[in-house]
Parts: C-alpha cells; sequence; structure tokens
C-alpha cells in the first residue's frame, strides 16, 4: 500500500502546486507585481489581447512557446521596449505562474465590424496556405499548421490574433530585428514579403474562424510567362471551371495530402509535396512541370511513361501500392501534372527542372557531423528521433527516417539525390544555405538510418 499511498500525496503535492500557480499568475496579470505592471494592461485580463494595437492574444499560444517568448525577452535574445524590462523584473517562478494562468484560457475571435475586401482574404489564404512562386514567398501552412493553429512548443497559434501585432511582428522579421525562436526560419521567410502582403497576411489570419462580411471579388487575371529556357506554370488562379478543371484540382489535393485522399495507396507519411517542394511548382525542387514533357523516356533501360513514374514513386517513395492506370486517382494526379505544364515546350531541357547536381566534396562524407548538422538545423522540425511532427491528424514535418519515412529505393534513397535535395530546399525556407560538403554529410547521416528497404 505504501507506493499508492505515495503517489497519492505526490498527485496532492502537483496539484497543489498547480493551485498555487494560478493564484499567483492571477495577482501578477491583474494586478502586477514590484516594478511589473499588470499583463492585463495589454494582453487583457484573459490573454485576448488588443486588437487594435499590436498586443498579442496570448491565450491558446502554447505554454512552452510563451514560456519560451519570455525567457528571451529577459535574456536579451529578443528585444522589445515594454516586454524586455518586464520579463528581467521577473523571476523564473513568477514566468511560469503567468503562462500556466494564461493556459486556463481559449480565444474568443469576434468577426471584424466592417466588409473586407474578398480580393484581399484571397489574396491572404493563397500566400499563408501556399505561398507565392513568383515572390518566392513560402507557404505559412507548413510551419503554423491548418487553420493556423499552430505546431507544437516552436510555432505558434496565429488564427484571430491582432493584424497590427502580425504586421509589425512580420516587418521586424524581414528587417531583422528579430530572429525568432528557430535558425532564422521566419527571418528568410519574412524577407521576400512586401508590404502588400504582410498587409494582407494579417487580415487573413485575424479573420480565421469568423464569419466575416466580404465585398465582391476581382480576380487578377492568369499570367504564364515563357522564354527560350525558362517556364512558369500558370497560376492557381487560372483552374477552369470545368470537368477538367475539377479533376486539376482533386490531383492537387492528391499531390499536397496523399495519405488522406488516396490512402489505400499509401503506406508511410508523406505525400508527394514532401519531395517535389511548392505543390510541385517550385523551380530547381523537382518541378511536375517539368516531367509532362519529357516522358515517355528511357529509364533503366526500358522505355517508361510518366504513369508509370507515378506508380513507382508510389511503391517506393510512399512504401505503398501503385494505383491502377485507369482508376481516378491516376487520372486526377495526371491532369494536374498535365495542367501544370502547358505551354512547356516538349521534350526541351527546361531551366529548373529536379534539383540542382551538386559537386562531391573531396573528402567522403562524414556522418558525424552530419548528425550535428540535423540536431541544429533539422531538429526543430523533424524531432529529434526522426518522425517528424503532426497536428490534428495532419502530417506538417515527415519523418526522415524510420517505416513511415521514404525506401531505399526511392529517388531520395540514393546519396547524391538526397545531398542536392537537402541544398536546393532545406531548411524550408532556406533553400542553397548548406554548403555541397554540408549536404553530403547530412545525406550520409540519413542514409544510415533505419529506413524501408524497397
Amino acid at each position: 500500500m505504501r507506493p499508492v499511498v505515495a503517489l497519492v500525496f505526490a498527485a496532492s503535492a502537483l496539484v497543489a502546486a498547480h493551485a498555487a500557480s494560478l493564484s499567483l499568475g492571477k495577482r501578477i496579470v491583474l494586478y502586477g507585481q514590484g516594478h511589473v505592471e499588470a499583463c492585463a494592461d495589454c494582453h487583457g485580463p484573459q490573454g485576448q489581447g488588443r486588437r487594435h494595437f499590436a498586443y498579442p492574444r496570448l491565450a491558446e499560444l502554447n505554454p512552452s512557446y510563451l514560456l519560451s517568448a519570455l525567457r528571451s525577452f529577459a535574456d536579451g535574445a529578443r528585444l522589445n521596449g515594454i516586454m524586455t524590462p518586464i520579463a528581467r523584473d521577473l523571476s523564473p517562478q513568477a514566468m511560469g505562474a503567468v503562462v500556466d494562468y494564461y493556459a486556463e484560457f481559449r480565444p474568443s475571435v469576434r468577426p471584424l465590424t466592417q466588409r473586407v475586401s474578398r480580393s484581399r482574404m484571397t489574396r491572404g489564404y493563397r500566400l499563408y496556405e501556399h505561398g507565392d512562386l513568383q515572390d518566392k514567398v513560402v507557404a505559412c501552412a507548413r510551419c503554423h499548421g491548418p487553420q493556423a493553429q499552430g505546431v507544437g512548443a516552436r510555432f505558434p497559434w496565429l488564427a484571430g490574433q491582432s493584424q497590427a501585432y502580425i504586421k509589425e511582428e512580420l516587418r521586424s522579421f524581414r528587417a531583422g530585428g528579430r530572429r525568432g525562436l528557430g535558425l532564422g526560419l521566419m527571418r528568410a521567410a519574412a524577407r521576400p514579403l512586401s508590404n502588400r502582403q504582410i498587409s494582407d497576411l494579417a487580415l487573413y489570419l485575424r479573420t480565421i474562424g469568423t464569419k466575416t462580411r466580404l465585398l465582391p471579388f476581382r480576380p487578377n487575371p492568369p499570367i504564364m510567362r515563357l522564354s527560350d529556357q525558362n517556364f512558369s506554370p500558370p497560376r492557381r488562379s487560372a483552374v477552369p471551371i470545368t470537368v477538367f478543371g475539377k479533376a486539376v484540382l482533386r490531383g492537387r489535393a492528391i499531390f499536397d495530402h496523399t495519405r488522406r485522399y488516396a490512402p489505400r495507396y499509401v503506406g508511410n507519411a508523406l505525400s508527394c509535396r514532401d519531395c517535389h517542394m511548392g505543390e510541385g511548382r517550385e523551380s530547381n525542387a523537382a518541378p511536375l512541370w517539368a516531367a509532362d514533357a519529357l516522358y515517355p523516356r528511357v529509364h533503366d533501360g526500358r522505355v517508361m511513361t510518366l504513369a508509370g513514374r507515378i506508380q513507382a514513386a508510389f511503391v517506393h517513395s510512399e512504401s505503398g501500392m501503385a494505383p491502377p492506370l485507369g482508376s481516378r486517382v491516376m487520372a486526377d494526379l495526371l491532369a494536374y501534372i498535365h495542367w501544370m505544364s502547358r505551354g512547356a515546350p516538349i521534350g526541351a531541357h527546361i531551366a529548373g527542372r529536379g534539383y540542382p547536381a551538386l559537386p562531391r566534396s573531396a573528402q567522403a562524407p562524414n556522418v558525424v557531423q552530419g548528425a550535428a548538422l540535423y540536431a541544429h538545423r533539422c531538429e526543430v522540425c523533424h524531432g529529434g528521433n526522426g518522425q517528424g511532427i503532426r497536428t490534428q491528424g495532419d502530417v506538417v514535418f515527415p519523418p526522415v527516417w524510420g517505416r513511415l519515412s521514404f525506401g531505399r529505393r526511392s529517388s531520395l534513397g540514393h546519396m547524391p539525390t538526397l545531398a542536392a535535395f537537402l541544398a536546393a530546399t532545406m531548411p524550408y525556407g532556406q533553400p542553397d544555405s548548406l554548403r555541397s560538403g554540408q549536404a553530403y554529410d547530412l545525406a550520409a547521416f540519413l542514409e544510415a538510418r533505419p529506413r524501408p528497404q524497397r
């Protein structure tokens, strides 16, 4: 009976400690402490923020994220004229108490009172979900999750956040004033954003989950540029409203969320977009618009069609089964690829296809150095155990080894291809930031991890 009694006493002690922390947190939030002003003056008594000012909503933020933010204010890693002196006057116990108190509340987001431009909302939605290939803007959803509800302790909840706060922080990231809690990922993501794009993103994020009255939508005309050696796929808004267009949209959904929309053919946690970045539209990241014009082609001594190549990807990259040639999944994927490739020259070498060739270093790849690189640059997204991050059932960051990752016979199962992929696309939002030797070291480390044999 003694172990049971000890557990009961331990549980009671934890409950009492949590209650004491909540009480302390409530006093600091509502009334302040010493030189620390009441948090409620700016963030509200329940952490709802002040939506017309650059005071963020704290309710629903991951407690670990909020505690890390307070610590970064205190140690000077993040500077703010209001928050830095406040955080420096808070003891570690007081910080934890404030975080515990605000963690008790959920956001209460009110709809905007004025009518909102539908075109601005559409632009903000597309930037958040898809990025912008033309302007090299990466998709926010890849880190902050569907509906901007955050991913883990490093990527915060953004839905319903104050427009003024979002705009101020994005501009600070863009100018280099704020680094963020990761490896400068947000600086790289914000750098190409224009003021209009920042405003559109802030508006969209503010209205997620609310019923907002919208003004009429006036779409931008589709743009497609083609030169002798360069190709840009048609804009997403150019998908025709026809039977073929519906197949294109279904194909794009399968491409982005393969396990959800083609579950019978997928055996791991990967989707097509994990190897072909930016919905298969991004140059130098194995874009699909370069594939349609190059197949059929000779592969391993035999003629392979594009459909056959897709089937091989399902088997080796996604550890699954090949969709039949006459299946709807195959037809929709081919429709999506064909639509993206319209206007591309048949059989020509198009700049940006595949991953840029990466010269081998004079030294052999070093697995130990690759492990250190992974811990420093990759672990924040893919986890220390390489199993990625899930939220609400969706895989946000894919596993990079283990039974749910790609197989040894997939394209990324070959070290030169994997190194070229890493150098061209990783870390997300920071392409071309790895040197050739680093990419090979990291590829060697990943190749040494366990993964499916086929």
